[in-house]
């Protein structure tokens, strides 16, 4: 079955190749890396005699974030080991350049680069030029030629942090016996979940092969901020003391409005309430300026001259690094991808800050996480921009409340933590 989606992925190569350099010419995103994904300017340093390398992957932004304490850990417990990082989007890999630039001195990571088209020539040319003892494939972003190339050459292959939606499980289970082309070859996975380990089980993999390990969200590392480097962000962002500030963080098409009409509610009350938007997509914000009800406010971009963010009413956070700092600065979090169906996102970075969360009904990302803030009071739910406004404005209107429930946040994130040690503990096996 692998010979024949080799054969059809080159077809598919073929039949996309005269399309590339209009591709390359018209996109900036396909630029800046299309050619390293398939295996050409890798920029990735061949592997030296007598090292060993783990070679971490995440997908985009979120998976980054989601991978620096595996990554911390991992240096910490093998120092020796050289660890290569990729990302697959242009925004996860500048995340990772941010986060741990190989360059500096003491740095986590030894390289950076971009993981390849699932084309067996890109696969081989990647691999060959990292030479991992190991694969970390953090979340998810599994595909079938590169786990028959892993597996072929003898190289483990784990899951780390792993989760199954129920949408996701549905889709697999359609494709029948195809479903094992992405899970069959996997070395371990490490569910996040009893029921993402069952879900994972009933795709075919071996259940000596699954452990539940918990959620590495949880062991990321609090941001040691102190009252001036929040003081300094706030001015950053435009705000002054004594303002109230919402953050909106991680947003999609569609989200952005019913946040900005459950703002202009909840301002009525208090009109110092101010909105800070950080999309998904920070390139969507030229968009959202135009489209959005934004009339009677002051507006302007993060990236923005100073004095053009003095005293704004809403600010678009237009760049990537900012958002998971930038909670420290609020009083209380709405995060996106909740309000429409795209799955949530991470709940714990205005957690870890102590503040309350507030998210959508579609949280299927992070099931077991929605219920540790629903039962501990740590985060509320709401179905629509109207049940936003209602919440904002008792929030407004009960700040003693606020904070209580900021402070059950954090100590859900406190108590949840210990997944990384699991995991490590399963991937000395491998290592050792």
């Amino acid at each position: 079955m692998i010979v024949f989606y080799h054969l059809f992925t080159f077809a598919v190569f073929f039949f996309c190749l005269p399309f590339l350099p209009v591709i390359w010419m018209v996109s900036a995103k396909r630029r800046a890396n299309l050619l390293q994904r398939l295996g050409i300017f890798t920029r990735l340093p061949k592997k030296e005699a007598n090292t060993r390398r783990i070679w971490v992957h995440a997908l985009s932004v979120g998976e980054v974030n989601s991978s620096l304490p595996l990554v911390q850990a991992l240096k910490k417990k093998y120092p020796t080991h050289h660890i290569v990082f990729t990302a697959s989007t242009k925004t996860g890999f500048e995340r990772v350049l941010e986060l741990m630039p190989p360059e500096r001195p003491g740095s986590l990571v030894s390289a950076v680069g971009y993981f390849p088209f699932d084309f067996w020539f890109a696969v081989m040319r990647v691999t060959w030029r990292i030479s991992p003892d190991i694969v970390c494939l953090v979340e998810t972003d599994l595909w079938p030629g590169f786990l028959s190339v892993m597996h072929r050459r003898g190289i483990p292959v784990v899951l780390v942090n792993a989760r199954l939606s129920p949408k996701s499980l549905k889709g697999y289970r359609c494709i029948g016996p195809l479903a094992q082309l992405f899970f069959s070859k996997l070395s371990c996975v490490m569910a996040q979940t009893r029921q993402d380990a069952l879900g994972f089980e009933q795709l075919g993999v071996p259940a000596n092969r699954i452990q539940v390990t918990g959620n590495i969200k949880f062991d990321q590392p609090r941001p040691g901020l102190s009252p001036e480097d929040i003081s300094g962000l706030a001015r950053d962002l435009g705000f002054h003391p004594g303002y109230r500030i919402m953050i909106a963080g991680s947003t999609h098409p569609g989200e952005e409005s019913m946040v900005i009409r459950a703002f202009i509610q909840a301002r009525r009350r208090d009109p110092a309430l101010k909105l800070v938007i950080a999309p998904r997509d920070p390139c969507r914000c030229p968009v959202l300026l135009r489209e959005l009800p934004l009339e009677g406010f002051r507006v302007a971009c993060y990236l923005d001259p100073l004095e053009n963010k003095r005293n704004v009413d809403i600010m678009f956070l237009n760049t990537i690094g900012v958002l998971a700092k930038a909670y420290a600065v609020c009083e209380f979090a709405f995060v996106g991808g909740s309000l429409v169906d795209r799955g949530g996102h991470n709940l714990l970075e205005p957690a870890v800050f102590g503040k309350p969360v507030l998210f959508g009904s579609h949280m299927t990302d992070f099931r077991e996480m929605v219920q540790l803030f629903i039962q501990g009071e740590g985060g509320i739910q709401v179905n629509d921009e109207k049940a936003l406004a209602r919440e904002l404005e008792h929030m407004l209107r009960n700040p003693d409340h606020c904070r209580r429930i900021g402070q059950n946040a954090l100590q859900i994130f406190k108590d949840n933590a210990g997944a990384i040690d699991n995991c490590l503990g399963r991937m000395e096996a491998f290592l050792d």
